[in-house]
């Protein structure tokens, strides 16, 4: 009986460990986003981040007339051996537009501004989090 509470013990230990170490991946929350452009023609792409889950939603307006666009997926952010990072975001349907240029694997990076507000860079694109 008690080899057996205690091979039950070390079990439920290894398994406690191996929840730890799955959670360690670095995760983002809250909604970041980028304007482009001004009141003629102009643009917007927001990501809202919620545990590996991120939201994607891209504004377009031409005089007045806009067209929004919402994108679900799934995310993760990989560290390399040098220190880079890059996220891969995987969405659940098609994506059109800038949407799909933030699909796959790009470049990563976040931390904050001159004026302590937080960011994330996304390939080509710097979004400031919306407070």
């Amino acid at each position: 009986m008690k080899k057996t509470v205690k091979i039950l013990s070390l079990v439920m230990a290894l398994v406690l460990v191996c929840f730890v170490f799955a959670s360690c991946a670095k995760t983002l929350s809250g909604t970041y986003s980028v304007e482009a452009g001004g009141s003629l023609v102009g643009g917007k792409i927001s990501m809202t981040f919620s545990g590996k889950n991120v939201t994607v939603t891209t504004t377009a307006g031409i005089a007045g007339f806009t067209s929004t666009n919402e994108v679900k997926g799934t995310y993760e952010i990989a560290e390399a051996a040098d220190g880079t990072q890059t996220i891969t975001i995987t969405y659940e349907g098609d994506a059109e537009g800038d949407a799909g240029k933030l699909s796959g694997t790009q470049s990563f990076s976040d931390g904050k501004d001159e004026n302590g507000n937080k960011y994330i860079k996304v390939g080509i694109f710097t979004l400031t989090q919306v407070k």
